[in-house]
């Protein structure tokens, strides 16, 4: 009976010991991200962001021009050197590793980054314009998903699922100012300026070389993105007299501790000029001085948006192919008409929108 006992004992024992190694988890291997294949269809190789940006089917500058874009270069734009220092032939480029990487793997320099982003350099090192976060690294900010694809093929940054977002580092603050704008971006109150180009000369860029009369700042256009209120920019191109315009949401790296004050949004001068005339001002050009000036501040954007702004345009008078940088008297103003008028990847700002905004708010 003892013998028993201790048999069934032992079984149980043993029945407990296997069921409890059972239900033990296994160890998960997580496969390893195969960055070459991930690299294939991000945006730094596939370039469509540009390919969508610049396509009739999406309203763009192919409107104009009635050409393909590897007719311009802009597919095909790169660095003056690879990492190691190897200079690169336009004709035969094709984005890879060694753009950003000497060897695959090692730490990128933010110089390689701005190597390509001529944006950033412009905000930087041309306008010096100021930023809370300027000492840290791109990458602080930006993944690796984010710069090497995530194996997902999209048509535009502003499209990507790793796009960078303030919360991924800033805890929401549950102010009441922050509540009351929880429909609006963070950097529609945090950041001092978009910055624009100013009427990209394509005749030139068909000859491979980049012109535009200047970098504007000090101002933001207010749409809709993402459902939030978010800042956006304006460009403007021309090619053989014919005029075009996009306004799309952009991240300026110009973020300012301090928020915008209420006056700044709410019955400003350029609503009110709007509500009063039905038009915005956006450049005006001076042919007898050849000087640009521009609208200042916050620009919400109207739903009759096409008929409301206005822009003037103005070409280049010299020669396209000639790699010289353009002094003003090589301009000269062509047009106030709009041709083509683009929207990408937002809405303008509702009836409502723009009611709230007339009304006027923190003035003693």
């Amino acid at each position: 009976m003892k013998v028993i006992e201790v048999l069934s004992a032992i079984a149980m024992i043993i029945g407990v010991l296997f069921f409890l190694g059972c239900a033990q988890p296994k160890e998960v291997v997580e496969a390893k991200t195969d960055w070459t294949k991930n690299f294939n269809t991000s945006l730094h190789y596939t370039r469509q962001g540009k390919i969508t940006f610049y396509s009739a089917e999406h309203g763009g500058i192919e409107l104009i021009t009635q050409k393909p874009i590897d007719d311009f270069g802009c597919v095909k734009c790169h660095a003056n050197t690879k990492a190691n220092g190897a200079m690169i032939e336009t004709e035969k480029y094709t984005p890879d590793c060694y753009d950003c990487h000497i060897t695959p793997g090692d730490k990128v320099n933010d110089s390689r980054c701005l190597g390509c982003h001529a944006r950033q350099i412009t905000e930087i090192a041309v306008l010096n314009l100021t930023d809370v976060h300027r000492g840290m690294s791109c990458l602080d900010c930006h993944s690796k998903e984010d710069v090497m694809g995530d194996g997902n093929h999209y048509p535009t940054l502003l499209k990507r699922e790793t796009m960078v977002k303030c919360t991924n580092c800033h805890e929401y603050n549950g102010s009441a100012v922050h509540d009351l704008h929880g429909k609006v971006y963070c950097t529609a109150c945090h950041q001092t300026t978009v910055i624009a180009c100013y009427n990209c000369h394509l005749e030139s860029a068909e000859k491979h070389q980049k012109r535009a009369f200047r970098p504007l700042a000090g101002f933001e256009i207010l749409v809709n993105f993402n459902g939030k209120v978010y800042p956006a920019n304006f460009m403007t191109a021309v090619y053989h007299n014919r005029t075009f315009v996009t306004i799309q949401p952009f991240y300026s790296h110009t973020i300012s501790e301090k928020a915008k004050s209420c006056d700044e949004c709410h019955g400003n001068e350029n609503l009110k000029k709007y509500l009063e005339s039905g038009k915005i001002v956006m450049t005006t050009w001076n042919e007898s001085s050849k000087s640009l000036t521009w609208i200042k501040g916050v620009v919400p954007l109207p739903k009759d948006w096409k008929e409301a702004l206005k822009f003037d345009y103005i070409t280049y008078t010299g020669d396209p192919s000639n790699p010289v940088k353009p002094e003003p008297y090589n301009w000269t103003y062509i047009s106030s008409e709009s041709e083509v008028m683009q929207i990408c990847c937002a809405e303008p700002l509702t009836d409502e929108q723009i009611q709230k905004l007339a009304k006027e708010y923190g003035k003693s």
